[in-house]
């Protein structure tokens, strides 16, 4: 994969359509994005792999900016299996310092 980086989740709100969704303030190289997630296990404070516009993922599949339900995302918060590292799709894949 290509054009995906480590980002800091800042803040999660409630998607204001839609129950399983959250609007993620998302801090990557000196800028803060606005990026739609799905993932259960989201949090404000975690280390997770954003593939930022641009990034291109396993299976061919382009990052582009989106509206999900009338939000504006920028990005992809990614789990483990769609950036082909392993099969584990039950949330984000964490990042943590060794």
């Amino acid at each position: 994969f290509e054009g995906v980086v480590a980002a800091r989740v800042a803040a999660v709100e409630k998607h204001p359509g839609a129950d399983k969704l959250s609007v993620c303030a998302v801090e990557a190289g000196g800028e803060t994005l606005q990026i739609v997630c799905g993932a259960p296990n989201v949090r404000a404070g975690m280390m997770v792999p954003l593939a930022r516009i641009g990034a291109k993922l396993p299976g061919g599949l382009e990052i582009r900016a989106a509206k999900m339900r009338g939000v504006e995302s920028r990005g992809m918060l990614c789990s483990a299996r769609e950036l082909g590292i392993s099969e584990d799709h039950e949330g984000l894949l964490e990042l943590v310092k060794a």
